[in-house]
């Protein structure tokens, strides 16, 4: 494998997770805020379903990607921080970061 496949595979592994992170979402109160405000009003007003049905144990993640995921453990924390905001946040980084990320794609394909 080379840089540009890294680099792919990359772009893809950082769009499933941003797809898993924006397309579910998570609940926009938590269950202890959601028993505060039915404790405070009495009134339970809404389902409670989308607490329950995003939780990490039903995701299926296939592969490929949990390979990525098994080198980026091995990543430092400085590393993965820069990958995670290039890939999935697809943030615009500066100079110093993208330094940090050709070391940190160099260290991937001397694991994967």
């Amino acid at each position: 494998m080379d840089i540009r496949e890294l680099h792919k595979q990359l772009i893809s592994w950082g769009k499933f997770w941003a797809a898993k992170e924006s397309l579910q979402g998570y609940a926009s109160t938590s269950v202890t805020e959601r028993c505060c405000q039915v404790l405070r009003t009495g009134i339970w007003a809404s389902s409670d379903k989308h607490l329950f049905n995003h939780q990490a144990d039903n995701l299926y993640v296939p592969d490929w990607i949990a390979g990525i995921d098994r080198c980026m453990t091995e990543l430092p924390p400085a590393q993965r921080m820069v990958i995670n905001r290039r890939y999935i946040k697809q943030a615009k980084l500066n100079s110093t970061e993208r330094i940090a990320l050709w070391h940190a794609q160099a260290q991937m394909l001397s694991v994967y």
